[in-house]
């Protein structure tokens, strides 16, 4: 008969200790995923910004190239290009160097922006943003 309580005291014991881990795995989990899970919207959100800051520079410094010089339709480009993104284009800084090209002439459209990456437990970060294209002006003046 000892040995009969004996078993079933394991078993309890076991049953015990398999419902502490549980317990502790529910409560254990949640700092571990929560974190990772917004680290990957942080991380997919700034790299949908960065893929929308490079079609915007493509589409200014193209609008610029066509133009010869930095005119509101540049403007007028890049603010679309930005808002079909999904971004507020009084956030971001336009450069366009020089404001006036002769044909063949370089252009440089540069965009910048600043992003915050805000992770639970892990704490925030500033994350600049930047994206610039080159091209030379189709225009003579």
């Amino acid at each position: 008969m000892r040995l009969v309580i004996r078993s079933r005291d394991r078993k309890t014991r076991r049953a015990r200790e398999a419902g502490v881990a549980t317990v502790e795995a529910v409560l254990v989990m949640p700092l571990v995923v929560i974190p990772v899970l917004f680290a990957v919207l942080i991380f997919g959100r700034l790299a949908h910004t960065r893929i929308v800051l490079d079609a915007a520079t493509a589409a200014g410094a193209r609008q610029a190239a066509v133009s010869g010089a930095d005119t509101s339709s540049v403007q007028e480009r890049i603010d679309t290009e930005l808002r079909d993104g999904g971004l507020d284009p009084s956030r971001v800084h336009i450069t366009i160097d020089p404001p006036f090209a002769n044909w063949g002439e370089p252009i440089r459209v540069r965009l910048e922006v600043g992003e915050e990456a805000s992770i639970p437990f892990l704490g925030t970060w500033s994350v600049p943003l930047s994206s610039e294209f080159v091209t030379r002006s189709e225009v003579t003046h």
